[in-house]
């Protein structure tokens, strides 16, 4: 097969069925995914075709309690990517308004908002990304009888509660639920499995604690109806009022359904400032080394591990390097100069610790083999390919459990380079896929407003109606011989580092 196949995949049964009508009379959906630097807004047509997008920028702020997001700078951000995306639809006001049929919204998460009897947030959110709630966090495992992470909700709720504001919540959101209720929404909570309870509100132990389970919105799952578009929404933010809200998910699992990955065997390989391989699959992973939890799919698993920093490993490096503007796309171009292997150079992209497969919070990351004929093409190589070593690394662990992976579909930025599409599929061995709409968060919201109409009867078959494959990525035998090769050289690598990471071997720092 050709080293890169692009070409139009197979359209599935209900796009075959749609295709007869007229494309002007199609419904669309709207979906919405709340990031970390940036605010999506997607608008698929219901056959999957994407009629718009639009993104506008958001801020993350180093507060006195740790690390904080502004609600209120989602809600214009929000206003701004859809406008930018409804302009793009060509259809204008009027037309949209009447072939748009509901949003949803996802976000990353554990991101908590606090908000007052007036609606309006009780200063600003604690992003996913603060782990700063240490002392709260003990008091919640001490009653939960189990380790519970700072950076998860309860903790933080206590820490909002015991400051000086905590008199004035009413209720605690997660980031894409409160943009929700500020759109008209009723006050609830996501929820795809009462499994995710504990790592949620965890109502049991908050009980334990004296909460009071007001605080906390009821759980409904995703893709039902939750509430309507108000006016003032709809002039802060330009959607229809009156437009159905539809319940969505946390980003992982709005990924999973937005790429396709619904059956066991397939995965999602989701991208940005982290990375993680999200293989679907029919139970958990015996252990504790992988990730599982429950898919969005009722009855499936969602196994991951992957790399804390991919995108931000590429970010430092292009900073460091001297690279100019902004983004990776100068670290590809350079690294696409080099042939496989980069030249016997490698890199670990450990650069702020790892989770799963590794659970090594002191790994730090390093080049191996550097020489005077290096330069920094190479350098860009051995970055970028250090990251399909990583998602080897874990693809490997899953696979040993006696794990299917069939093929891996790409969301985020990075599904944009073929390159790296390429490497990734040279690396893993198996078929890498790109959808039409790698924006896969957003996707899976659409998905979600399809199935709350009644258009589809479950998130399945949403997804594989609406799910479109615009480009595949076969491995090349040649090129996989020399990263196989490679890849033991690195998990060479990657041990050694490993040993020089015990605290015992930290560098001595003077009083």
């Amino acid at each position: 097969m050709p080293r890169r196949l692009l070409r139009r995949l197979p359209l599935g049964r209900a796009l075959r069925r749609a295709a007869t009508r007229i494309e002007g009379s199609l419904a669309l959906y709207c979906g919405i995914d709340i990031g970390t630097s940036s605010i999506k807004c997607l608008l698929v047509d219901e056959n999957g075709s994407r009629r718009g997008l639009g993104r506008a920028p958001v801020g993350l702020y180093r507060g006195d309690a740790g690390y904080e997001a502004d609600p209120l700078e989602w809600l214009k951000a929000c206003a701004a990517a859809y406008a930018e995306a409804s302009e793009a639809t060509g259809l204008g006001e009027a037309g949209l308004r009447d072939r748009l049929r509901a949003v949803a919204i996802s976000g990353n998460g554990p991101t908590l908002v606090a908000a007052g009897r007036d609606g309006l947030p009780v200063g600003r959110a604690c992003s996913w990304m603060d782990r700063s709630a240490v002392a709260e966090a003990a008091r919640v495992s001490e009653a939960a009888g189990r380790a519970v992470d700072p950076s998860f909700y309860l903790p933080k709720a206590l820490r909002v509660l015991g400051s000086e504001a905590g008199g004035s919540v009413s209720k605690f959101f997660s980031g894409p639920e409160y943009l929700a209720f500020t759109l008209g929404a009723a006050p609830v909570s996501y929820l795809v499995d009462d499994y995710y309870d504990a790592f949620v509100w965890d109502r049991a132990t908050g009980a334990r604690l004296g909460l009071d389970s007001a605080l906390f919105p009821p759980y409904v799952d995703p893709a039902k109806v939750i509430g309507e578009v108000s006016a003032n929404a709809a002039e802060a933010v330009g959607l229809p009022a009156g437009l159905p809200i539809v319940s969505g998910f946390p980003d992982f699992l709005a990924a999973l359904v937005g790429s396709g990955a619904v059956s066991p065997g397939l995965a999602c390989d989701r991208s940005g400032s982290s990375e993680a391989l999200n293989v679907c699959a029919q139970r958990p992973f015996p252990d504790r080394s992988i990730f599982s939890l429950p898919h969005a799919v009722r009855g499936l698993w969602n196994l991951s591990g992957g790399l804390s920093t991919s995108g931000k490993a590429l970010e430092w490096f292009s900073g460091v390097a001297g690279y100019s503007g902004i983004g990776s796309d100068s670290v590809y171009q350079d690294a696409e100069r080099v042939a496989a292997g980069a030249d016997g150079l490698l890199f670990l992209p450990y650069l702020a610790g790892e989770r799963a497969p590794l659970w090594n919070s002191s790994l730090r990351g390093a080049f191996f083999g550097l020489s005077l004929a290096h330069g920094r093409r190479e350098m860009a190589r051995a970055v970028v390919e250090s990251l399909a070593y990583g998602l080897r690394l874990a693809a490997d662990r899953i696979r040993g459990g006696e794990f299917r992976i069939d093929v891996a579909r790409c969301s985020g930025g990075a599904a944009r380079d073929s390159m790296l599409c390429a490497i990734k599929a040279d690396v893993l061995g198996i078929a890498i896929e790109v959808p039409e709409n790698p924006e896969c968060e957003a996707m899976g919201d659409a998905c979600a407003c399809a199935v709350a109409l009644s258009e589809h009867a479950s998130l399945k078959d949403a997804s594989n109606a609406m799910v479109r494959i615009a480009s595949r990525y076969e491995p090349d035998d040649a090129s996989s011989a020399i990263y196989e090769e490679r890849f033991v050289a690195w998990k060479d690598a990657l041990d050694a580092a490993i040993r020089l990471s015990s605290p015992r071997n930290a560098p001595y720092k003077e009083p």
